[in-house]
């Protein structure tokens, strides 16, 4: 019996590693044909701004996939919830953060929202974490209910954590055992308890003792989906380091690190494509996925030293590293993630583009270009990034957010077979 996408997701979560792997390598779907559902947000060509603060800076759906929250660089938060199959609807919208100023450095701390996450066990009313550089917030979405006058949802603050970060914060995650979550900046990882605001524990610390000798900063961590004791961090070394939190308190000496020597390009461009830019477990806890510049990468957990495929999708793009070099597109951050059966991955690129791999099947590469774009076919506009994307935890079912705009795409033979 090979996995395919009617495979119950509950049967696969149970498979162990090696009787999953032989699962899915030998599954042969054809080609996935995905179909344009709908777009949110303010059409790019048809605004006269020229400005970037409605561009969309992080999006994410619940761990139901009722609800999808898109953040932007304005520090304004809109909530979607699922009216049917394929369909999302504007719950709510609220200003999660302000721009301030930093009287001890000196600098301005932008409201732009760079990471939002799920609170995994909500009920009735779901919560949100987000955050900007320095401050994370937590919010409770409060849905209307018969005892309250108001019919409209409705978000509200309830927490604030703050002052944990000396650098900026890039990315949060929260932990299966419901409790804690870890945020992450260039340096430093802290964990902290879901109901304590005042304090945090320092579990991740590579900040050395004369910063002129600094190599490496940390790019993104991710919790294990089920083990509440793993996380991974990334760094700009294009290694990934996985800490046990049962073997000390302070996980700088991590319990396995992940490199792919083998995988090195050379050359004045190494580091800075070999840079991660974002990492995530697989659902069913067995796999990671990493995303550098030129690439995806899929590990077995139980296999350090080498992915069990590399998904090579920027190929074209080795020509032209000096030019995106000299306009700081090199720098860029492309997101990943997972399907929810754990068996295909996705990542954006340029031109509006963004790519459906099979995770474990090489070559099963689909490249797809987003709607308002398809007129750019066959240019190369660095301009239009598909940065950050996400897919539906129950469903095939996925969000991706480029400039001001977010679109959801549907696998298209699941409609058919529903219809």
């Amino acid at each position: 019996l090979f996995l395919t996408k009617n495979t119950p997701r509950a049967w696969i979560m149970s498979l162990g590693p090696d009787e999953f792997l032989a699962r899915a390598n030998g599954s042969h779907e054809s080609t996935q044909q995905w179909e344009f559902s709908q777009m949110f947000g303010e059409d790019d060509e048809t605004s006269q701004d020229e400005s970037t603060d409605n561009w969309i800076s992080s999006l994410s759906f619940d761990s139901t996939g009722a609800y999808l929250a898109v953040g932007y660089n304005c520090g304004q938060v809109v909530v979607l919830y699922q009216e049917d199959e394929h369909t999302y609807q504007l719950c709510c919208e609220f200003k999660s953060h302000n721009s301030e100023f930093d009287c001890l450095t000196s600098t301005e701390i932008e409201e732009k929202i760079n990471a939002i996450e799920w609170y995994p066990f909500s009920g009735k009313n779901p919560q949100l974490m987000t955050c900007n550089d320095k401050t994370i917030k937590l919010f409770r979405v409060a849905m209307p209910n018969s005892d309250h006058d108001s019919g409209f949802p409705n978000a509200r603050p309830r927490r604030v954590f703050q002052g944990g970060h000396a650098f900026n914060i890039n990315s949060l995650a929260f932990n299966s055992d419901g409790e804690t979550f870890i945020s992450t900046d260039d340096l430093t990882i802290n964990l902290w308890n879901v109901e304590i605001a005042s304090e945090a524990f320092n579990i991740v610390n590579i900040k050395p003792d004369n910063m002129e000798t600094l190599q490496e900063v940390i790019t993104r961590s991710d919790f294990h989906p089920t083990s509440c004791n793993l996380f991974v961090y990334a760094t700009s070394k294009g290694i990934m380091r996985m800490g046990d939190l049962r073997d000390s308190s302070l996980c700088d000496r991590p319990c396995k690190e992940f490199s792919d020597p083998a995988g090195a390009m050379g050359g004045f461009f190494e580091e800075l494509v070999a840079t991660i830019s974002d990492c995530k477990f697989s659902p069913n806890g067995h796999f990671l996925l990493s995303r550098d510049y030129l690439s995806m990468k899929v590990w077995d957990l139980r296999k350090v030293n080498e992915p069990v495929q590399r998904i090579k999708f920027h190929e074209h793009l080795i020509p032209k590293l000096c030019d995106l070099y000299e306009s700081d597109n090199i720098f860029d951050k492309f997101g990943c993630c997972w399907s929810g059966n754990s068996l295909q991955v996705m990542s954006g690129s340029y031109n509006g583009d963004f790519y459906i791999c099979d995770a474990f099947q090489p070559g099963n590469i689909t490249q797809l270009t987003l709607k308002a774009n398809d007129s750019t076919w066959g240019q190369f506009d660095t301009s239009n990034k598909a940065l950050h994307l996400d897919w539906h935890p129950k469903q095939d079912i996925i969000s991706v957010g480029a400039k001001d705009c977010g679109y959801i795409y549907v696998r298209k033979d699941n409609v058919e077979d529903e219809s």
